[in-house]
């Protein structure tokens, strides 16, 4: 009777064992991750890098479709940049060895190849990984960065059309696309063309490219276009009046060291858009820009370099702020009249902003120019770039002359190398100018009724900077404040407390003007 007591109670509690096994068995068998709230999910995956979530996506299938739909519902914002890539993608020799364009890195010519090809394959194999997960999805921001150099790999230019086409056929709100990183190096280096097609981005709202070439005619329409950025970019046929046609909506323009086509920037047709940026441009045929353009919309221009004197910028009667800095004088000082002439079409800005080299040949011409051919009317900010050298003061008193309405004056005093002046001065020139602001008398309307702020930064105590402060000191009868902001040199440290005390004693025309020291 034990015995068999004893021999039930052991199968009970073999029984019992493998009930246990059995259900730690299927415990261990649930996937947790199936209880777990998606958005607690999301949460987690908005934490890791990018990299970490493409690994997440080949764990397995489900997970590569939990990483899709998420962002599918978050959109991404990708840097892909073949020398910043974060993690391990670029080892760090391989990518000193991509920025380096010398022997001295202790590599053999072989190894240092083999690193570059190691680099290069990961960075293709994580880009392509990339994409492929953001396929029909939205992304916010994309930039691309390559190494490429023309004439080089092959099948890497191939990829690199993949991802450019890429880039132009999928829901992307912000696009960059740079080739410069290694051929910027290359003096003679050959810029990337792009792809040819007939694209037609739908949400694209910025678009930057540089240093490649650019055909219009490889897009049929950007129908979100605001802002287009292109700098050291040949573009390739087409105007800017083609360009606006293409982007109904584009609001912003910017370029930089392009070149273009002879008549890109010349156009019959009204150019809606409301801030244009042209610096350091040229055409095929001149080492210069042509501009003719109609501009109603226009509230904001920037020009930097050389222009051709038959420039014109038509119908800105909306235009609020206009720059201005050319970066060569003529010998015959003919573009004074030319100049004259650009800014009177600018006239309706309300701030202007002008280098010295055209405060210089401003009042050029036959004779000497004492103030524009139409007053500035609508001119409230005046910002000088100058060295208050004597080339500069008739320009000066000409602008001065020409804005009967202006409130604030800010002067941002260059160096006074010979590069920034003319050695071959016109008679007129021949002035004395440290009697100059002395002799000027009251013809300037707006230092007499309207100039409420003056601004000199880059103060040194120089006599033409001392003669000019205490000129508007005394000239200026509704002046507020006179800001002068010092400039950080040893010598100019030490006379700091002279300097402030000598400007306090200057009489002042207005009771309510005061001088502030930074």
């Amino acid at each position: 009777m034990e015995s068999g007591g004893s021999g039930g109670s052991s199968s009970k509690k073999g029984k019992k064992v493998e009930q246990q096994s059995k259900k730690r068995q299927k415990t261990n068998t649930i996937d947790y991750m199936n209880y777990i709230p998606e958005a607690i999910v999301f949460h987690i995956l908005s934490l890791l890098p990018l990299g970490e979530l493409i690994i997440m996506s080949l764990v397995s299938q489900r997970w590569k479709d939990t990483v899709v739909r998420y962002l599918k519902i978050v959109p991404s914002s990708l840097n892909l940049d073949e020398c910043e890539m974060p993690g391990t993608i670029l080892k760090r020799d391989g990518q000193c060895l991509l920025r380096s364009n010398s022997a001295h890195s202790g590599y053999s010519l072989q190894q240092r190849h083999c690193l570059i090809r190691a680099a290069r394959k990961s960075f293709i194999e994580f880009v392509d990984r990339c994409l492929q997960l953001h396929s029909d999805c939205m992304i916010n921001n994309l930039r691309l960065t390559f190494l490429h150099e023309a004439g080089g790999d092959y099948g890497y230019t191939r990829k690199i059309d993949m991802w450019v086409h890429f880039a132009f056929t999928n829901d992307i709100k912000e696009l960059s696309l740079d080739f410069s990183n290694l051929t910027l190096s290359k003096p003679l280096a050959q810029p990337f063309e792009l792809p040819h097609g007939y694209f037609a981005p739908k949400i694209t709202k910025t678009f930057s490219l540089k240093f490649c070439k650019f055909r219009l005619s490889t897009f049929q329409v950007f129908g979100s276009l605001k802002g287009i950025s292109l700098v050291q970019v040949e573009i390739l046929g087409g105007s800017l009046a083609e360009l606006a046609s293409k982007c109904p909506v584009l609001k912003d323009v910017n370029l930089v060291n392009c070149v273009f086509p002879d008549q890109f920037m010349m156009s019959e047709e009204d150019i809606i858009v409301e801030k244009l940026s042209v610096i350091d441009c040229k055409t095929e045929e001149w080492e210069a820009c042509n501009i003719n353009l109609s501009t109603p919309c226009l509230l904001k221009l920037h020009i930097v370099g050389n222009i051709l004197m038959t420039s014109h910028i038509r119908n800105a009667t909306k235009l609020l702020d206009v720059t201005f800095c050319m970066e060569e004088i003529n010998e015959n000082y003919l573009q004074g009249d030319a100049l004259g002439s650009f800014f009177i079409e600018l006239g309706h800005s309300r701030s202007l902003t002008v280098n010295n080299c055209c405060i210089q040949v401003l009042p050029a011409g036959n004779d000497l120019l004492q103030g524009l051919p139409t007053y500035l009317n609508n001119l409230n900010h005046l910002c000088l770039l100058v060295g208050l050298e004597k080339q500069e003061m008739p320009g000066i008193s000409c602008l001065l002359r020409s804005s009967p309405n202006l409130e604030n004056l800010t002067l941002l005093l260059l160096g006074t190398g010979r590069e920034n002046f003319q050695n071959d001065a016109p008679p007129f020139f021949d002035l004395e100018e440290r009697i100059y602001w002395d002799e000027r008398n009251s013809t300037f309307s707006c230092v007499q009724n309207s100039l409420k702020k003056v601004t000199m930064d880059g103060f040194s105590g120089r006599n033409n900077e001392m003669k000019l402060i205490q000129f508007l000191l005394k000239k200026a009868r509704v002046l507020r404040k006179m800001e002068i902001i010092f400039i950080s040199t040893a010598e100019v440290m030490e006379k700091i407390q002279y300097l402030s005390e000598t400007l306090s004693y200057f009489p002042r025309a207005s009771p309510l003007a005061s001088i502030e020291f930074c």
